[in-house]
């Protein structure tokens, strides 16, 4: 079991890592230390005896090796966590810039019959810094950012003469490979920004169309009947008598219907429709005794979840379904998910937390999508809403607090 404990802790502090976005710059630093580590390999064991063919030894042939110096600082500077576009695309540069003026300080010296070439190091920083530009950074410096690594790519031919116009397209082939992982990188970004949007997009025009649909047609009905009924109140009250049970039906038959929409559009094996005083039995169908690969499910509720409106009811039990099965499919090794919620006249407080590992139901197979919905739930009813690993425990918690009155009539029920 040791081995699964150390495996579990290994696992634990690289998703740390990846969360607080320093696994990002630990993957730069290996990178730049395994091309130090090869450049200081090369200029060591060089050989410079009477028939060395390269040019002849000095300080010159040092400089590739500080110009990847400059260019590895760059890049770890672009890669640390919290650095703006701003200064990205400041420091960025300096990686291609310091090999274009190391190879212009390379051009007078004597070549000898091969030249100097770019070092490992030099070519990594360069690789790293340009594709965080262009990952991260603005589309003016992206293009500063090609100009200035396509300049030192064709640099080589100050350093080498074998280097010639003959290799010019050869060198411009690598300066657009080089800027390719991170124009993917930049694309699946952009992506992700759109489909984030549009699932927001897609929640505001279904609660929208379910209010509209369902409940604005009925109730305008109903309001139409209460404004007339006021007018003749005070001379006809046996009219107004009369009249309540044709709006007590017609309110129950807009309740039945959006009911009706609400079993037409669901699937097998779906929850069933919520009924206004069901919030708590709802809640208890989720509980599962749990088996091998599946976590047991537990729910606690405190309060009187009667009391809360059918939209904040709702609510509650579609972020609850929607956290449940995040835990199931993407809590790693968890045994148990609980489901807690306090509800009262004034609103309530939704509780979802697993112990298992990773906090994958951010980073599920629907990209966290889920997640978005809910949250944007939450917004629409005035409410809040959070969602991320647990500081003091480990498994994933979601906490949403709801009031009892909508976002759109401050508050009131």
């Amino acid at each position: 079991m040791p081995s699964w404990k150390s495996r579990g802790r290994a696992e634990a502090a690289m998703e740390s890592l990846a969360r607080n976005g320093y696994l990002l710059a630990v993957v730069v630093a290996v990178v730049l230390l395994l091309g130090l580590s090869a450049t200081l390999q090369e200029l060591l064991s060089r050989d410079p005896g009477p028939d060395w063919p390269g040019p002849p030894p000095s300080y010159r042939d040092w400089l590739p090796l500080c110009s990847g110096l400059i260019g590895g600082a760059a890049a770890m500077a672009a890669a640390w966590p919290g650095t703006p576009p701003r200064r990205l695309a400041l420091v960025g540069p300096a990686a291609p810039v310091a090999v274009l003026a190391v190879s212009l300080a390379l051009s007078p010296a004597d070549p000898g019959m091969f030249g100097y070439t770019m070092s490992i190091l030099e070519v990594f920083a360069m690789f790293l810094a340009a594709n965080l530009v262009t990952w991260h950074a603005s589309r003016r410096a992206v293009a500063v950012m090609a100009a200035a690594t396509t300049l030192a790519i064709l640099s080589q031919g100050l350093r080498s003469e074998g280097w010639g116009l003959g290799a010019v397209g050869w060198m411009l082939l690598l300066a657009t490979l080089t800027f390719l992982p991170g124009l993917v990188l930049r694309w699946r970004e952009r992506e992700r920004a759109w489909r984030v949007e549009e699932a927001r997009r897609d929640e505001r025009l279904s609660l929208a169309r379910d209010l509209h649909d369902v409940v604005a047609h009925q109730v305008s009905g109903i309001v139409v009947q209460v404004q007339a009924l006021r007018h003749i109140a005070d001379r006809d009250p046996a009219v107004v008598a009369a009249a309540l049970p044709q709006i007590e039906d017609a309110g129950a038959a807009a309740l039945a219907a959006m009911r009706r929409m609400v079993g037409a559009l669901r699937e097998d094996g779906d929850a069933a429709p919520l009924e206004p005083h069901d919030l708590a039995v709802a809640l208890r169908a989720l509980e599962e005794p749990g088996d091998i690969g599946r976590p047991r499910v537990e729910v606690a509720v405190e309060g009187d979840p009667g009391a809360l409106p059918e939209e904040t009811a709702s609510a509650v039990l579609r972020m609850s379904q929607e956290a449940v099965t995040n835990a199931r499919r993407h809590a790693r090794d968890a045994s148990l998910v609980r489901v807690e919620l306090a509800a009262d006249a004034s609103g309530a407080r939704l509780r979802v937390a697993d112990d298992g590992r990773g906090g994958g139901s951010a980073h599920g197979a629907g990209g966290g999508y889920g997640l978005i919905g809910m949250a944007e739930r939450a917004k629409l009813l005035g409410g809040s809403f959070t969602a991320g690993p647990a500081d003091d425990a480990p498994g994933w918690r979601v906490v949403a607090e709801l009031p009892a009155g909508t976002a759109g009539d401050g508050g009131a029920r």
